[in-house]
This record gives structure tokens, C-alpha cells and sequence, in this order.
């Protein structure tokens, strides 16, 4: 008895892991296609009538893209890593990946970033993000010792009609199997760890995965829903409604079009109802739901209707405006410094694994974004830093471009010594044979 209760337990929490497992799939599904702006119609299809879609289009405004793209600053300027001159021909994707890492971070909550070694057409770094996967957890719950994921199958090609593969990985172990359970390859990668970094939006709080930005995509939802209201609000507003009293159901109406006319039997009568929709009253709910959800991420909008949007601003009213976003970035470059180290850490493993040797540390500096000035107080401040000795001119070189390694920075600023100093030298011997010319006496 006892067994089979234990039997019973157990199925019990199987079926309940595989609930959530599922819920949380199709919750990142839907994050992702109000992301991408696709499709977004079905998620609220259920909330009129088949005939409503027929009266005006759904609509589909892409909120979420915007809130997110604007809460990823981390790289926005991107970051500085001093490792080698290898190391960075090797990690030449990783500045605009690391960008896409970040956004969906802040969309989903918790991604799984793959780093790949290619050997073609030189060796270099790939990185494959992994939105969704089910992970495998021994003592530690918030280390998993393995994970698996689906496959991206090739959707748009029409003669592929392959099975549903999925992918296991962990320390040792890389096997491909079908959607049966049966592995069709097997291999064994021998980097001793899994070669993958997961990121997350914010600390873990008590669990492994961290909840995504699911307000956000409610709030793009429950906006669309309102103006989809909105439009047919206006649309039976601006038309009205036919109405016949007086006439019973069985009597046929013939009616074709505006410019024909409509018999009616006596005593009927026909009325055209408008009904009072408010849209202000729906624009004003609409701009409260953005204005919460974009202060709840610390995050401030405005409205060309309000008559400040346009308005320019000095940058210390930015940046007093903009201050609790900035004490956020703070927090999550301390985030982001210790995902930097730790995808190092595997780049590194993954490198000597194929016979490339690699630094043990590694400089990290992310570029912060910097608010307006005038260019009157922007010499000041590179003077007062210059004349103090709290940068160099290299470093100068590179705040202004910032495509530049410290090599050409430093090769750049020593030219551009030489060919100011050649022309000072050229002014001054002209000045000084012109000076000549002036002091000369006359011939009498």
C-alpha cells in the first residue's frame, strides 16, 4: 500500500512538473511574438465575437519592443575586454550578440547562451542563444548539471518534413534524439563543463528561472484590446445601428446597398442608433497603463499631445530625470561583469580544448552612456582631466573613437603629434620671415 501510494506521489509530481514545464513554454512563446510583433492577433481573438473582426482590423501595436529595447543599456555603448589581439579576432561576433543577449534576458527572464567554436574561415567564437529549455538540477537548485532544448527546425523550407529534434548537453555528453526518445547521434566533447552561460534579468529569487517581463506583454495585450474597442466604437458611432420596431421577424427586408431603398411594411419604423463612445476616456486609460508599466521598470515616457516631447532638455535635467533608471544600470552592470567572467571562463576551457591558449583574466570596462553637454564644458572637462593627469590622450582618442584598439589610439595620437608639431614649425618660420620683412629698411 505504501508503494503505491509513493507510486501515486510521484506520477502526481510528474504530470505537475510537466504542467509548468508546458505553461512556461507557451508563456515564452507568447513573450517572444509580442517581441517580434507576430501574430499578436491570436492572443486576443477570444475576446470579441467573429463578426467584430469583420467591422474594423485588430489591432497590433508593438509596445514590448520598444519598453525593452530602451531598458537594455548595458551594451548599448558596448564594452571593452583586454585580453589578446587572438582574442579578439576570435570573438569579433560577441559585441552585437551580447546586445541580442541582453534584450531577450530582459524579455524572457532566463536564456541559455551556447558558445560555439568554428574553425572556419578562421577560429572564431559563435554564440547561440537558447530562450526556452528544460534543465536537470543534482543538490544545488540553481546550478543545473545538464539541459535539453529543441532544435531549430527549418520551417520555411517546404521539403523538410524531418521529426522534431531535441538536444541534450552536459559536461561530458552532446546527443541528438527525435521527438520517439530514440538518439540519433552521440558524441562526447570532453570541455568538462557545459558549454553555456545562463543570464538572468535580476537575482534568483526561489528558483532557477527568473520571471520575465510578462507585465509588459499584459499591458501590449490589454492596449490592444482597447483600441481595438476604440475602433469599433468610432466605427458604430460614425455609422449607427439600423433598428426596426414595430415588425415581426419572419418578414423578409429587401436592402442593397446605400443607393437603394428599403421597403419596410406599415406600421414598422426604422431608426439608426448611435451609441456614446467615449475614445478620449479609452486614449486616457491607454496612456495610464503605459505610464505605469514604463515606472514599474523604471522607465519614464512622454506625449506628443502633452507638449513636451519635443522640448529639448540641458543634460543635467536628464540625468536628474533620468536617475532611478540610472541607479538601475548600476546594479545590472555588476550583473552583466560576472556573466562576462563567466562566459570567459568557458570561451577559455573551450579554446585550450582545441589547442588555443588563452589569458586567465580578463579587462572588462562597459562604456556608460553619457548625457548632453555643450561643447564649451566638454573641453573643460577634457582639460581638467588632461592637466591632472587623470587620463591621457590615448584615452581621449579612444572616448572619441571607440572603434579603436589601444595600439591604433596610441599610434594615432603620436601621427597626429608629428603633424602638428611639422605645421607649428612651418607658421613659425613664415611669422618669423614675415616679421623680417617688416623690420627691413628701406633702400634710400
Amino acid at each position: 500500500m505504501i508503494e503505491t501510494a509513493q507510486q501515486l506521489i510521484q506520477e502526481s509530481l510528474k504530470d505537475q512538473k510537466k504542467l509548468y514545464a508546458r505553461d512556461r513554454r507557451e508563456a515564452i512563446y507568447k513573450l517572444m511574438d509580442y517581441y517580434a510583433g507576430d501574430n499578436t492577433a491570436q492572443y486576443i481573438e477570444d475576446r470579441f465575437s467573429a463578426d467584430a473582426f469583420r467591422e474594423v482590423p485588430v489591432s497590433e501595436f508593438n509596445v514590448t519592443r520598444r519598453m525593452i529595447d530602451r531598458m537594455s543599456r548595458i551594451y548599448t555603448l558596448g564594452a571593452t575586454r583586454n585580453v589578446s589581439d587572438q582574442y579578439d579576432k576570435m570573438t569579433f561576433k560577441k559585441p552585437h550578440k551580447m546586445k541580442h543577449m541582453e534584450k531577450m534576458t530582459r524579455l524572457v527572464g532566463t536564456i541559455a547562451t551556447q558558445v560555439v567554436f568554428k574553425q572556419a574561415p578562421h577560429p572564431h567564437f559563435n554564440y547561440n542563444p537558447v530562450y526556452y529549455f528544460d534543465a536537470y538540477f543534482d543538490t544545488d537548485p540553481f546550478t543545473p548539471y545538464a539541459i535539453t532544448y529543441p532544435m531549430v527546425q527549418n520551417v520555411y523550407d517546404v521539403s523538410d518534413v524531418t521529426k522534431l529534434s531535441y538536444c541534450y548537453w552536459d559536461d561530458m555528453h552532446y546527443i541528438i534524439y527525435d521527438q520517439d526518445g530514440n538518439a540519433t547521434f552521440e558524441q562526447d566533447h570532453n570541455y568538462g563543463v557545459m558549454p553555456f552561460v545562463f543570464t538572468h534579468r535580476e537575482h534568483h529569487l526561489n528558483e532557477f528561472f527568473v520571471t520575465g517581463a510578462y507585465d509588459i506583454c499584459a499591458a501590449n495585450e490589454q492596449i490592444n484590446i482597447l483600441l481595438t474597442e476604440a475602433s469599433l466604437g468610432m466605427r458604430f458611432q460614425m455609422f449607427g445601428q439600423y433598428v426596426i420596431e414595430g415588425m415581426y421577424e419572419e418578414e423578409k427586408i429587401m436592402r442593397a446597398g446605400s443607393s437603394e431603398i428599403m421597403v419596410i411594411p406599415e406600421p414598422a419604423r426604422m431608426d439608426i442608433k448611435s451609441p456614446k463612445a467615449n475614445v478620449r476616456d479609452a486614449i486616457d486609460l491607454v496612456k495610464a497603463i503605459l505610464d505605469l508599466t514604463a515606472q514599474n521598470n523604471h522607465l519614464w515616457i512622454t506625449f506628443a499631445e502633452d507638449g513636451t516631447s519635443d522640448r529639448p532638455s540641458s543634460g543635467i535635467a536628464l540625468k536628474i530625470k533620468d536617475l532611478e533608471r540610472f541607479e538601475d544600470y548600476q546594479d545590472d552592470v555588476e550583473l552583466w561583469e560576472m556573466y562576462e567572467h563567466e562566459l570567459y571562463r568557458v570561451e577559455k576551457i573551450i579554446a585550450e580544448a582545441n589547442g588555443i591558449k588563452l589569458p586567465d583574466e580578463m579587462g572588462l570596462k562597459f562604456h556608460e552612456p553619457d548625457y548632453p553637454i555643450s561643447a564649451q564644458d566638454q573641453i573643460a572637462v577634457d582639460t581638467f582631466m588632461l592637466s591632472n593627469n587623470l587620463i591621457t590622450q590615448k584615452d581621449l582618442m579612444l572616448k572619441y573613437n571607440k572603434h579603436l584598439t589601444e595600439k591604433e589610439a596610441e599610434k594615432l595620437v603620436n601621427e597626429n603629434k608629428e603633424v602638428n608639431a611639422e605645421g607649428t614649425e612651418e607658421a613659425g618660420q613664415e611669422r618669423s620671415v614675415f616679421n623680417r620683412l617688416l623690420t627691413q629698411t628701406p633702400a634710400t
